[in-house]
């Protein structure tokens, strides 16, 4: 799902911090949802009710909501589109640069499209493959070579790439022989 109009009177000055308190309870609301944080990811909220349970994902404007049953996944998006104007994007199949294909046997999860963007993007997506992308003799210097022509645009591909092999941690080693994007499926 997608909040919609998430930004739209966003205009803010000055810093502001806000948290609410894990415990907290509006007294005005008390039959609001409880979802609680997950230690593993701030971002990811866990729904208890009997024997059901819901899992919500949240990333800035987008969510991805699953539950153990169709009854409680539309009692909480019912109760969450009474709170929020959401857009529905149906079945998950993208997100945050994550493919989602969905199988007989389960779900397979591949970022092939994120990282030929990403070559793209940097003008790499015709070079050949190596099978080390770079020289491990080389000796880095703070004088040598010549600047990046457009600093944001560098930032912008370093922090996709540091994404990607969060995401993808083989990426960074990877084995003799066999190009690292060889294995984006």
């Amino acid at each position: 799902m997608d909040v919609s109009n998430a930004f739209l009177h966003g205009h803010l000055e000055g810093q502001v911090f806000y948290q609410q308190p894990t415990s907290f309870i509006d007294s005005a609301h008390p039959d609001h949802l409880t979802f609680r944080s997950t230690l593993s990811d701030a971002s990811l909220f866990v729904y208890r009710q009997g024997s059901t349970t819901a899992y919500l994902l949240l990333y800035v404007d987008d969510i991805i909501l699953t539950a153990s049953t169709a009854d409680l996944l539309r009692q909480l998006t019912d109760r969450l589109r009474a709170e929020f104007a959401l857009k529905d994007l149906g079945p998950l199949h993208y997100f945050l640069g994550i493919e989602v294909v969905r199988r007989a046997d389960g779900f397979f999860l591949h970022q092939r499209n994120y990282a030929h963007e990403l070559l793209d993007r940097a003008g790499m997506l015709n070079c050949k493959p190596a099978a080390t992308p770079v020289d491990t003799e080389a000796k880095l210097s703070t004088t040598d070579g010549t600047l990046a022509s457009d600093a944001s645009s560098y930032r912008s591909i370093v922090g996709a790439l540091q994404y990607l092999t969060l995401t993808r941690p083989e990426l960074q080693y990877h084995s003799a022989g066999v190009p690292p994007y060889a294995r984006l499926t």
